[in-house]
This record gives structure tokens, sequence and C-alpha cells, in this order.
């Protein structure tokens, strides 16, 4: 594959994954749960109690030089502390955690998605396009 449609294919590849955390994000964006042993700024350990917090995700992208390499990463504070003291796993102080989850940021990263991927997929389509030139024009 040439380094155009390689680039372009790994910035597709990121932006679908940078939806995907997103959509998870707003998905759970109202899953209060049980305060964590674990203070907001550590991730949340994972647990098999379906009340547990929703831990929140980010996508972190590298430059691979051939492209760019994204993989998903627990969003710090994780949690948020809010006052529902009629929520039946609420603390003594009737404090819940919510996760750290924030409507107009996971908009904007998803517009932002979207018009990368459209982007990528743009300059992947002309690199086809220029290839198969360049092979009807040796032929």
């Amino acid at each position: 594959m040439s380094p155009s449609l390689t680039i372009a294919a790994s910035g597709m590849n990121a932006s679908a994954l940078r939806i995907e955390a997103s959509a998870s994000n707003v998905a759970n964006a109202r899953s209060n749960g049980p305060v964590p042993q674990t203070p907001p700024d550590r991730p949340v350990p994972r647990s098999d109690d379906p009340r547990s917090v929703y831990q929140p995700v980010d996508v972190v992208q590298v430059s691979t030089g051939s492209g760019t390499a994204a993989r998903m990463s627990e969003r710090l504070p994780a949690y948020e502390l809010r006052h529902q003291p009629d929520a039946p796993f609420a603390d003594a102080r009737g404090m819940v955690a919510a996760p750290n989850v924030d409507y107009t940021r996971e908009i904007a990263d998803q517009v932002a998605s979207v018009a990368a991927f459209k982007a990528n997929a743009k300059v992947f389509s002309t690199a086809s396009e220029m290839a198969r030139t360049l092979i009807d024009m040796k032929t």
C-alpha cells in the first residue's frame, strides 16, 4: 500500500476509535455509582459490580512516521461527587460518584472526529484515483 493510503487509513481508524470512545462516554454519562475507594484522579478499578461508576475514556494519538496510532486511555479525573442521598448506593454523606463526562466536550470531539474521518477518506480516495490514473497511463 502506498504511504498516502497508509496514512489516510490510519487517520480513519483513529477517527473511528474517537467516535467509539465518545459514544461510550455519552451512553454512560448518567450512570452514577457508589463512591470508589480510589480518589477521582486515579483510574476506577474494574469491578464486576454492575453499580460501579463508569470510567470515561479518551483517545490518545501518536505519530508513527507512517500515519497515526490511537488507543483508548482512562480519563482523569474519572468521576465527580454528586449529592444524591436517595440513591440506594449513596454513602453516609449522601454522595454518589458520577462519571466525568461533559456533553459539550463529547459533541465537539464527535464533530471533529467526523470531519477528520471525511478528510482522511478524501485523501484515500484521491490517492487511489491517482494510482489508477498512473497505472492507466503506463498501459
